[in-house]
């Protein structure tokens, strides 16, 4: 069957890919899939996380052989070179300059669990190194130099949007669910002060700390409103689906829920 590749810049890519354990229907019903959609697609290779499955699994054409990668790592690597890259996460016209191994040594599972290894250099070997990339949460933007990178993401946010047409680079939403999480991370620094402050002082920090719980929600609420109006505004953006924003806003109640016990049962004077 085929599925939608994610594309930039859908956060999704970032997942880190689980190794597979079972090698069973559900993994051959993958595999197919990725097989059908890298078809579809024209492409030469893809990933499981490029079809938004966090499974360890490549498909990857070598000549007329095309190979099925399950749990790769690279175990060696030799030499050094730089080439131009493209990668189907990304608009068609972007490209970038990224240093790669010129030789690697690669060992996987095949679909049936046999344990095997390549060796393998030149073009083909960075294609592998691209999409163990993939498995691990990186992109091309992150074998980029900070200035090549910063000048990137300038050139995706200028060519990348149109309103009411592509996704924009940067949601408005992710900015309040960045700052829910950086009141989180603070909260929980206080769990520390009891050791090392006075009962007085302790009291001011579970009052700031009940300020700060709230300041989460109030970004959550605002998040999961704005959400929504992003949603309707992007409908072809798959980061932009509702049931997307549902589940972050699940993800920091739950985190909420926890720092506030620890807040309430720890912290309280």
């Amino acid at each position: 069957m085929i599925k939608e590749l994610i594309t930039y810049p859908d956060e999704r890519i970032k997942y880190i890919s689980a190794d597979v354990r079972k090698f069973d229907d559900e993994l051959f019903e993958l595999l197919e899939n990725m097989h059908d959609t890298m078809e579809h697609q024209a492409l030469d290779a893809i990933s499981a996380i490029q079809i938004a499955i966090p499974f360890s699994a490549i498909i990857i054409k070598e000549g007329e052989k095309i190979l099925e990668l399950i749990n790769a790592r690279i175990i060696v690597n030799e030499g050094v070179n730089e080439a131009e890259e493209k990668s189907a996460y990304f608009p068609s016209g972007f490209s970038a300059t990224i240093k790669r191994y010129s030789t690697i040594k690669v060992v996987y599972e095949n679909r049936h669990g046999e344990l095997q290894h390549l060796n393998v250099n030149g073009e083909f070997s960075r294609r592998i190194q691209q999409q163990v990339d993939f498995l691990f949460g990186g992109t091309l933007l992150d074998k980029m130099a900070k200035e090549n990178r910063t000048e990137a993401e300038k050139k995706l946010s200028n060519e990348g949007f149109i309103a009411g047409e592509s996704c924009p680079v940067v949601f408005v939403r992710d900015y309040f669910k960045r700052g829910a999480k950086y009141l989180l991370v603070l909260v929980t620094l206080t769990f520390i002060l009891p050791f090392f402050v006075s009962p007085e002082m302790r009291a001011l920090v579970y009052m700031l700390d009940k300020y700060a719980l709230f300041g989460v929600i109030l970004l959550m609420i605002i998040y999961f409103i704005y959400g929504q109006y992003e949603g309707k505004k992007y409908k072809q953006c798959t980061s932009c689906q509702i049931g997307n924003i549902i589940g972050t806003v699940l993800i920091l109640s739950f985190q909420l829920l926890i720092v506030s016990l620890g807040v309430f049962l720890w912290v309280t004077p």
